[in-house]
C-alpha cells in the first residue's frame, strides 16, 4: 500500500497528541482524524473511511471491542489495530472477534507502530509478542477431548481442529498441507469450510472464537 490514512481513537488528548506526532514523522502515513470516545470514532470512521483506525481498548459509554465491532459491520475493509496499556488475554480476544487485526501496547516503538499499520493494510494480522504466546499456549493446555466438546456443537471435524491450531502458531497454507499431507487446494477448502460453520469473517476470528470458548466459561 502506498499510503496509509489513519484515524486515532483515543479519549486521552496527551495519548492521542503523541501517536500523530510518531506519525507525522512517516512520510507514507497519514493522520486524517481524532476521536476522543469510540461512539465518536465510528461516526468518524464512517465519514472518512481511513484505511486504519488505531482504537484504544478501554473507553467510556462504547468501548474499544464493541467500536470496532460496529465500525466492522457497515466498513469491512477498514481495519483495526487495539491499542491497550495492559495486556489482556480476554480483551484481547474479544477485540479479535469484533474484527481487528491488531492488538498492540500503547508504549509500542514507533518502528513497530508503523509496521503494524503496514501490516494490517496488506492483509497480516499484528499482535503483541506475548498475547500471541498466550494464545498459543492457552491452546496447548486444552486437551484434544475438552476441545472437541467444547466445539462440538459447531459441528468443527477434528481435522479442522487441528487446522485451527496450525493457524495459532502462524502456519502457512503450505506448511500445513505439508504437515498433513494433502494439497494446499484441501487446506484452503478446510479453512473454508471452518469460517463458514463458526460465522466468522477471517481465520484470525475463527481461532479468537475457538480459544475464548474455552477460556470464557
Amino acid at each position: 500500500m502506498a499510503h496509509v490514512r489513519v484515524i486515532i481513537v483515543e479519549d486521552l488528548g496527551l495519548v492521542r497528541e503523541g501517536i500523530r506526532a510518531i506519525l507525522s514523522q512517516v512520510e507514507d502515513i497519514e493522520v486524517v482524524g481524532e476521536a476522543a470516545s469510540g461512539e465518536e470514532g465510528v461516526r468518524l470512521a464512517a465519514q472518512l473511511q481511513p484505511n486504519v483506525v488505531l482504537m484504544d481498548q478501554d473507553m467510556p459509554e462504547i468501548d474499544g471491542p464493541e467500536a470496532t465491532r460496529q465500525i466492522k459491520e457497515t466498513l469491512a475493509g477498514v481495519e483495526v489495530i487495539v491499542m491497550t496499556d495492559r495486556l489482556d488475554v480476554v480483551k484481547a480476544l474479544e477485540a479479535i472477534e469484533a474484527g481487528a487485526t491488531g492488538y498492540i501496547l500503547k508504549d509500542i516503538p514507533a518502528a513497530n507502530l508503523t509496521a503494524a499499520l503496514r501490516s494490517v493494510c496488506n492483509g497480516r494480522g499484528f499482535f503483541h509478542p506475548e498475547i500471541t504466546r498466550k494464545l498459543m499456549d492457552r491452546l496447548g493446555r486444552l486437551t484434544r477431548e475438552e476441545r472437541s466438546r467444547q466445539i462440538e456443537s459447531e459441528g468443527l471435524t477434528p481435522r479442522e481442529l487441528e487446522i485451527l491450531a496450525e493457524l495459532t502458531r502462524g502456519s502457512k497454507d503450505k506448511q500445513i498441507a505439508a504437515k498433513f499431507t494433502v494439497t494446499e487446494g484441501t487446506v484452503k477448502t478446510h479453512i473454508g469450510h471452518i469460517l463458514k460453520k463458526l460465522a466468522c469473517q477471517n481465520r484470525t476470528q475463527a481461532v479468537a472464537y475457538v480459544l475464548r470458548k474455552g477460556l470464557i466459561k
